[in-house]
């Protein structure tokens, strides 16, 4: 197992104007598996093809377990990289893919023949050795990319969108196979991915990028209950945050703030004391779908609860839950409710928000307004 530390690292292409990468900072632990998340054209892939070698950084350093790789060749990096693209060799059989880096290394006939045997043991592909890429499914093929790495017994393994070209049901199935075996080897991995669903259930941490900068870095939890500004929160969770301007009030009942149904119903909610420098300010509320659900008779008598009839506009029953959508202040806002007790959409539904993990953000800077 490796450390890698990314330290302000900078890339700007010959002839552009701006930077790819701004000055990314990371430390990734030994056995650490970091997912990079991020839009298309974040910067990502750029990174991850500069940590292993195949882009030339124009500024900062990386290092692994103390040693300064920045300078050095792909093949002298010891990193593995798994691409999209599987990159296997086609008239090759799954043996001789597996085998070809061995090969290349110098490594004995009887060794590598023990390794491939392990590593397909390892990725239950044993009875796939004699065949060639053409004759295995996808999910296959990209076990045998994996195979290939993993014979390396490299110190950091690197992940390029490596579900990507899967359909649904098999990602669902090889993220599975991946976790499983990170759960087992306990290397280091990085992992680039543009679903953030995929980056939640794999990572130990999640690094969101945003026109070549670290918006944040931190666990899942962190990522999805904290967000550190509206880009992250909008872009992590499915269906996404709800974001919705208004102003902080004070009454005799404390600090509130008032949402309009799509048939001009208000209703207001209690917001947490932390915002009392806000009252008559606007401030962005952030909410989840979670957050707004059908009442609950324990929850309910929480003081940062509260219910109130309001029209669904829409439903989309999901199976274990359903996904409503609400008109509050003009903004279409997503629920999530009970499957056992459906609703239908033009009917009002007695809903109830939890503002207890709410989030609200600064107008101007676009960042969370944090607890005192």
């Amino acid at each position: 197992m490796s450390q890698l530390e990314l330290r302000d690292i900078r890339k700007t292409y010959p002839g552009a104007h701006d930077e790819t990468l701004k000055g990314i900072n990371i430390d990734v632990a030994s056995g650490e598996f970091l997912t990079l998340v991020g839009p298309s054209g974040c910067g990502k892939s750029t990174l991850m093809s500069s940590i292993a070698g195949l882009e030339a950084i124009t500024g900062g350093s990386m290092v692994v377990n103390g040693v300064d790789i920045s300078a050095m060749e792909p093949r002298d990096r010891d990193i593995a990289m798994v691409f999209q693209s599987y990159a296997l060799y086609p008239t090759k059989s799954v043996r001789e893919n597996i085998a070809f880096g061995l090969k290349i290394r110098g490594m004995p006939k009887d060794d590598i023949e023990r390794e491939v045997e392990r590593v397909a043991d390892l990725l239950q592909i044993s009875p796939l050795l004699d065949k060639k890429p053409a004759r295995l499914s996808g999910g296959q093929q990209q076990r045998v990319a994996m195979g290939r790495a993993l014979a390396r017994r490299p110190k950091i393994y690197l992940f390029d969108e490596p579900l990507s070209n899967l359909d649904a049901k098999l990602r669902v199935e090889m993220r599975t196979e991946i976790k499983k075996l990170h759960q087992r080897l306990k290397t280091t991995v990085v992992y680039v991915t543009h679903d953030q669903i995929e980056a939640m259930t794999l990572a130990d941490r999640i690094a969101v990028l945003k026109d070549g900068e670290l918006q944040q870095l931190g666990t899942p939890k962190e990522v999805y209950d904290t967000p550190e500004n509206l880009f992250v929160a909008g872009f992590i969770g499915s269906p996404s945050m709800s974001f919705i301007e208004l102003e902080i009030e004070r009454s005799e009942a404390g600090l509130s703030v008032t949402v309009e149904g799509s048939d001009g119903r208000k209703l207001s909610l209690p917001v947490p004391d932390y915002l009392a420098n806000w009252v008559g300010k606007r401030v962005i509320l952030g909410i989840r779908p979670e957050h707004i659900s059908q009442p609950d008779n324990i929850k309910s008598e929480h003081s940062l609860v509260a219910s109130g009839s309001l029209t669904v506009e829409v439903t989309e029953p999901t199976g274990p839950d359903i996904i409503a959508v609400i008109r509050l202040n003009g903004i279409d806002v997503h629920c999530r409710l009970d499957a056992e007790h459906p609703v239908n959409w033009g009917e009002d539904a007695e809903l109830m928000f939890d503002m207890n993990k709410v989030v609200f953000f600064d107008p101007a800077t676009e960042k969370r307004i944090r607890p005192n």
